[in-house]
């Protein structure tokens, strides 16, 4: 290798391609969005996310965010489907519903299909996650909303498991002397845990709810007033894949610093901490606990 070369990085080496899916909010207006996008790898490996994050589709659509994403979520699971089925390939795909169009497969090359992702995203959509990487004014109540659907997804995914696990949930106690009853996330007699949600463009304002909630575990375990008392105590934590596309490296670094700060103030109190990336992981683990 002469002397010029060693001025530039080797050429990837793992082989794919990807294409954006994109909807018409308004049927035959000509106006679209990139809603997901779709990468294929080698040896038939393939993934598909969602490309707008769940805070856009609030600001967008208001109080139809959820009516939109409920047809993003039919979408994906119907392409996925049809990638499975049929040759990992999305040409014959038949969409549920009108107003959904395929972009152009685009062949390109990365580290792994993850990086197709992310060239997917950057080049396809302009309210992606990464177009949102900067930090974001934290005079909102956005992140404790998240959080409250955060817990009510945990809650609706352990009562599919386990519907006698509802009686657990929100449980109020007197901590102090006051009249005042805090509530907890689960309550059983030998466990108790909060629940707290990372929300990488939110990270300052996410941190503080988590340190409230870590809080209100220490108070109880301390609280003159609770005779019996959880042997157990936990923060539930929910964070996105570190391997998330549509999450930049340097937000990536940051959630870990975060986790390991959390970590940290837990291990102090002797709080265990517990990191879900779904609501169904949080709520199996939940059953676990109330075993």
């Amino acid at each position: 290798m002469n002397t010029l070369s060693k001025l530039f990085p080797e050429p990837p080496t793992y082989k794919g391609s990807w294409q954006s899916i994109y909807i018409e909010p308004i049927i035959g207006s000509g106006e679209r969005i990139a809603i997901a996008a779709v990468a294929f790898g080698e040896n038939n490996e393939f993934n598909i996310i969602q490309s707008i994050q769940s805070e856009l589709l609030e600001c967008l659509y208001g109080s139809q965010a959820s009516s939109m994403q409920n047809m993003i979520d039919w979408l994906i699971e119907s392409a996925t489907s049809e990638i499975k089925n049929n040759n990992r390939s999305l040409a014959k795909w038949t969409p549920p519903f009108e107003g959904v169009k395929i972009g152009q497969l685009f062949e390109a090359a990365d580290e792994d299909i993850q990086g197709i992702l992310r060239q997917a995203i950057r080049f396809t959509s302009s309210l992606s996650a990464l177009a949102l990487d900067s930090e974001r004014e934290e005079n909102d109540e956005y992140p404790r909303r998240r959080t409250e659907q955060w817990a009510s997804s945990i809650s609706e995914e352990a009562r599919s498991i386990n519907p006698r696990l509802s009686r657990f949930f929100k449980q109020k106690i007197k901590v102090n002397q006051s009249n005042l009853l805090t509530t907890y996330g689960f309550v059983t007699e030998k466990y108790v845990s909060n629940f707290g949600l990372l929300i990488p463009i939110r990270l300052p304002t996410s941190l503080n709810g988590i340190k409230a909630k870590l809080f209100d575990l220490e108070s109880l375990k301390k609280s003159n007033i609770v005779l019996i008392k959880p042997e157990k105590y936990e923060i539930l934590i929910g964070v996105p894949s570190f391997q998330d596309p549509t999450l930049t490296s340097k937000s990536v670094q940051k959630l870990k610093e975060t986790i390991e700060m959390v970590t940290e103030l837990a291990r102090t109190e002797n709080i265990g901490v517990f990191k879900a990336e779904s609501a169904k992981q949080a709520a199996e683990h939940l059953q676990e606990m109330a075993a």
